[in-house]
């Protein structure tokens, strides 16, 4: 199943070693809100992931880190295509986002966000599993089919001919 996943794709590369390792740091982070319920923990966290979530944008603070903790422990480099990442991002940042925003409306949704998103982390750290990648073969990419199949109709347009 897990062969098969299927992500968006770009020209550019990074440390997959860096990026596991950002994975590890963000779940420590997030099991310390939990425990914690500091907010000074999730919106660090939900900034982190607004700057992840761009393919232009700067490394974010975290990922400076998590360089740094790689370097540190000689992890080799393993290239690998930023764009799941980016969009793997998005889906963080949205559940960083939820877990902000429910910490000061529904305070005790806010920690069950949190861990959830932990969860997800701990399988890209540990696992080498991008839930993105999951959410993007199963969800999104089907989705994108089915919007481009209705437009092709709506226009009387022909799609394409599979084999």
């Amino acid at each position: 199943m897990f062969r098969e996943l299927v992500c968006p794709i770009s020209n550019i590369r990074i440390d997959r070693n860096v990026v596991r390792t950002n994975g590890f740091v963000t779940t420590l982070c997030l099991v310390a809100y939990v425990v914690t319920g500091s907010p000074f923990i999730i919106l660090p966290i939900a900034a982190d992931y607004a700057m992840r979530a761009s393919m232009a944008a700067p490394p974010s603070p975290m990922t400076l880190f998590a360089r740094a903790v790689a370097q540190l422990l000689r992890f080799p480099y393993r290239a690998m295509d930023k764009a799941p990442k980016v969009f793997a991002s998005r889906i963080g940042l949205t559940f960083a986002v939820a877990a902000s925003i429910t910490y000061f409306v529904a305070p005790a949704a806010s920690p069950w966000i949190a861990a959830t998103f932990a969860v997800f982390t701990a399988l890209e750290s540990l696992g080498d599993l991008c839930v993105g990648c999951v959410v993007y073969t199963y969800v999104a990419l089907p989705l994108f089919r089915a919007r481009a199949a209705a437009l092709e109709a709506a226009d009387g347009r022909p799609g394409e001919e599979t084999a």
